[in-house]
């Protein structure tokens, strides 16, 4: 299925059959609502990241205890280096928050392996093995004692049913409402948990649709089903594939249960592909009303009701409209449509999440005022010079270089003399209505500096 808002390269890719389902025992596999494999095909249907996805309206199947589901896809899902963190599929299922809290969660887990053919299986390798997996306890008198599944404070990643899916649409920024697609949001990894990591790094990344996101580069080959081999010295054996048709999700853990007696046991809502992430400068060659998808983009400036973000490598910069608040020196990963109006580069309708904070503040690179309008210095942190032949009204003036101008604008009070030489440092925008380039100052406390 294709959006008429997303570019056409980046469709949702779900699995589009079921090869087999050997449910194990369990109150849930008799029924209807929740032992139909191919609710597991097509696109999720999730909730939020604390409700669960029961009910006849959701789209769970149930693996009982210690059960599977084999699917297959129709294309080959690869191991794509521009896959946002490495990570190439997404297993979604019904993981949810206890309490709302991440750091507590209704997981009911599932080790996955995959395979080219069908016949040769390689395990995901996850962070805990399935055999090391601790079961909770139901002792006599009621007393029961969590373990690594059910409600469970155990991290863990390289498992499905361990991250919330959340559903489609969701409306987070208060300058507007968010709309998204199954391609918009559904192929979009959540950073998987790291075991060790405080509470705090555990949250939701707002910018995903949930699930939990896999890389095939993690692929071992195996002993048997969920028992990775190894070397003589000890070491597990990497698959080394480079892509896969089918995979296998199996419940990961048989005989644990709920305090009533009903068995821990996944349910599997959907498995996708992961789309390609773009770098800023390919988003900027997209057409108006077209989806990005963009990492690693670096926070330069803050302004009133949006921000600018540039590449690592400095070499292309645009504007995000938004009211989430970020810092500059944060790194990103975000989804927005694009609008190329006035000669302006602008992510719009934006979801995000922060994936470090403040670590890498960008320095502003020096550049005549004859370089300015070009689209490549677009929303660039820029340092420029020039002598000043009209001092404004407080609210901007105008340099030149003395065969190009470029006008100098700042919600603070600029004041310099006619004639003088001055260098200022701000982000190259359009002026909104005429297209005409300006250089907004963000920081008048060392801008503009005048040189008599």
């Amino acid at each position: 299925m294709l959006s008429a808002s997303c570019a056409k390269a980046n469709p949702f890719i779900p699995a589009d059959g079921v090869v087999s389902y050997n449910p194990g025992p369990g109150v849930w596999t008799s029924n209807p609502y929740y032992n139909n494999p191919y609710r597991a095909t097509g696109a999720p249907k999730g909730n939020t990241v604390d409700v669960p996805l029961y009910g006849p309206l959701s789209s769970i199947v149930t693996l009982g205890d210690g059960g599977s589901i084999t699917l297959r896809f129709d294309e080959d899902v690869t191991d794509d280096p521009r896959n946002p963190y490495g990570l190439d599929f997404i297993v979604f299922s019904n993981a949810f928050f206890v309490g709302g809290a991440p750091d507590e969660r209704c997981q009911e887990l599932a080790f996955v392996e995959i395979s080219p053919n069908g016949i040769d299986w390689y395990l995901i390798l996850p962070s805990k093995l399935p055999s090391e997996l601790v079961r909770p306890q139901r002792l006599p008198g009621g007393v029961y004692i969590k373990g690594d599944t059910g409600s469970s404070r155990t991290v863990v990643n390289g498992y499905a049913e361990y991250t919330p899916t959340v559903a489609l649409p969701q409306v987070l920024d208060p300058g507007g409402g968010i709309t998204r697609t199954n391609e918009e949001l559904y192929t979009v990894p959540e950073r998987p948990s790291v075991p060790g990591d405080p509470p705090a790094n555990l949250d939701f990344d707002w910018v995903s649709g949930g699930g939990d996101a896999f890389d095939i580069a993690n692929a071992v080959v195996q002993s048997a089903p969920g028992v990775p081999a190894r070397d003589a010295q000890g070491n597990v054996i990497y698959a080394n594939i480079s892509s896969f048709r089918f995979i296998r999700i199996t419940d990961a853990l048989v005989g644990d249960q709920w305090p009533n007696g009903d068995e821990i046991s996944a349910e599997i809502d959907a498995v996708a592909d992961v789309r390609p992430a773009q770098t800023v400068g390919e988003a900027k060659a997209l057409q108006s009303s077209k989806c990005a998808l963009i990492t690693n983009a670096i926070v330069t400036a803050v302004f009133a009701g949006g921000f600018f973000v540039e590449s690592p490598d400095r070499s292309a910069a645009i504007k995000v409209i938004s009211n989430v608040p970020v810092q500059v020196g944060d790194k990103l990963t975000l989804t927005g449509f694009m609008n190329r109006s006035e000669g302006r580069f602008e992510l719009g309708n934006v979801m995000l999440t922060v994936t470090s904070s403040a670590n890498d503040v960008p320095r502003a690179l020096g550049m005549p005022i004859r370089n300015l309008s070009s689209d490549q210095a677009y929303g660039l942190l820029v340092r420029t010079w020039g002598r000043v032949t009209d001092p404004g009204d407080g609210s901007y003036f105008t340099l030149t270089d003395g065969a190009y101008n470029v006008k100098i604008v700042s919600d603070d009070w600029l004041q310099v003399t006619p004639q003088s030489f001055v260098a200022v440092t701000g982000i190259c925008d359009r002026e909104e209505g005429t297209g005409q380039t300006i250089i907004r100052i963000f920081d008048t406390l060392d801008n503009p500096t005048s040189y008599e």
